[in-house]
């Protein structure tokens, strides 16, 4: 099975998230479940300097929110780690309200970083959590079993299996991309 690493680039030009809500720091990247301690839905405003597309899926540690569209695609191709909070993003330049988002958490962090076939920037030395790598190999045995997760040696890293990486592209939705883990930088 091939691996993918999943992001959103978005339609150019992209509005950026500016705000979000404070939660305490809920751990979007750690894993585990989030704990709903918090008021939904979760109020993101977009950056009145930067206006643009909505993107499908934001994806950084305060801003994790995807498109209706998104995940329903993901769910069509049997991902069942998701864990869904609502979600409204706030355009402050025309006051319109997004509604069709969701704030997200991938449930399960995966080592499945072939650290020997990797190639790690050379400005780091960690191995978990927040390696930089120029050029990433997935261990298939280790992933082989999930559809998608976060990568735990770099849990900015949503890796997808080949069916999820179909399931999405046939849904045609605009912004997303697929690095194959050898050209994915970050």
């Amino acid at each position: 099975m091939a691996y993918f690493v999943m992001e959103c680039n978005g339609v150019y030009p992209s509005a950026a998230l500016a705000k979000g809500p404070s939660l305490n720091d809920p751990p979007w990247f750690h894993g585990g479940r989030v704990a709903e301690d918090f008021d939904v839905p979760l109020i993101y405003r977009l950056n009145p300097k930067r206006a643009g597309n909505l993107k499908a899926m934001y994806d950084d540690t305060a801003y994790p929110v995807m498109r209706d569209d998104l995940i329903e695609a993901l769910k069509a191709v049997g991902v069942d780690n998701l864990q869904l909070f609502s979600a409204v993003i706030i355009d402050p330049a025309t006051g319109a309200e997004h509604r069709n988002y969701k704030a997200f958490n991938i449930v399960g962090v995966v080592a499945a970083a072939d650290m020997e076939k990797s190639e790690r920037m050379p400005t780091t030395d960690s191995t978990m959590i927040d390696v930089d790598f120029s050029s990433l190999a997935i261990d298939e045995a280790k992933a082989s079993p999930f559809r998608l997760f976060r990568l735990a040696e770099s849990v900015n890293a949503i890796i997808v299996d080949d069916v999820v990486k179909a399931g999405v592209k046939r849904c045609a939705i605009p912004g997303m991309v697929f690095y194959k883990p050898e050209n994915w930088s970050g």
